[in-house]
């Protein structure tokens, strides 16, 4: 029997979005993003960059403005507002962070992993690099995804060697996968760098004590509380719970 009425047409998927396809692929498909790759890529660095800043600056203000008007759907900027930035100046280091956090939760691990690792090609004068690779660190492990943070900070402290903070984060990543002497290596270079810094002290104190050297653990943490500002208890705490410790049978 023949069915009557009419057939129904397919919907037009429209244009791929960052959610269907990686943006190394989109920036050469999407026409908007294309059209602003061509414009800037033979601009100078410096414009190139004013711009990239511009539109990264403009997404950021519109979630602002959503966050004023109480528009919860519109906090996020779209996938399309955080790799215009990319388009423009593909050395922008926080949209290479935008785009990248944006690539993991779409579930291109690897890609996510090749944007952040940019980051550690780009030379050390560029602002706000630090905190930017150590917040992609941090969005890693987030994910529970210590194995490829680890691989970030050991890119970035090879590269960047006298940076502590990069030291500091591959500690942890090695200490998350139980490799506790080496944690404490790289935990003793960030101190070497800052020695006076009650955090980095604190860290390296935690680690001996996570690889059993008590005695060295007992020294760091002293030396992390007595530089510790009040509002900085964890150094106290863990030296409590390093004698509370040595002190059972």
């Amino acid at each position: 029997m023949k069915k009557r009425g009419k057939t129904p047409t397919r919907r037009d998927p429209g244009p791929p979005s960052l959610a269907d396809i990686p943006f190394r692929e989109l920036v050469q498909l999407d026409e908007e993003l294309r059209a602003l790759r061509e414009q800037y890529i033979s601009a100078p660095a410096e414009k190139r960059r004013s711009a990239a800043q511009w539109a990264h600056d403009h997404a950021h203000a519109s979630m602002l403005m959503a966050q004023a008007m109480g528009a919860p759907d519109m906090v996020h900027p779209t996938w399309h507002d955080a790799a215009a930035p990319l388009a423009i100046d593909p050395d922008f280091a926080p949209a290479i962070l935008a785009v990248g956090s944006l690539e993991y939760q779409y579930g291109r691990v690897d890609e996510a992993l090749r944007l952040f690792l940019k980051l550690t090609t780009l030379p050390p004068d560029t602002e706000d690099l630090a905190e930017i690779i150590d917040t992609a660190g941090d969005f890693l492990i987030d994910q529970d995804d210590a194995e490829r943070a680890g691989q970030l900070y050991a890119a970035a402290a090879e590269a960047y060697p006298k940076v502590a903070l990069y030291h500091v984060g591959l500690g942890y990543c090695l200490a998350v996968a139980g490799q506790f002497e080496e944690s404490v290596e790289q935990h003793q270079r960030a101190v070497a760098l800052e020695p006076d810094n009650h955090v980095h002290l604190n860290d390296l104190g935690y680690t001996l004590l996570q690889a059993a050297r008590f005695d060295e653990a007992e020294e760091v943490l002293q030396r992390a509380v007595k530089l510790a500002p009040p509002d900085f208890p964890r150094a106290k705490a863990n030296l409590d719970h390093l004698r509370k410790l040595r002190s059972e049978p």
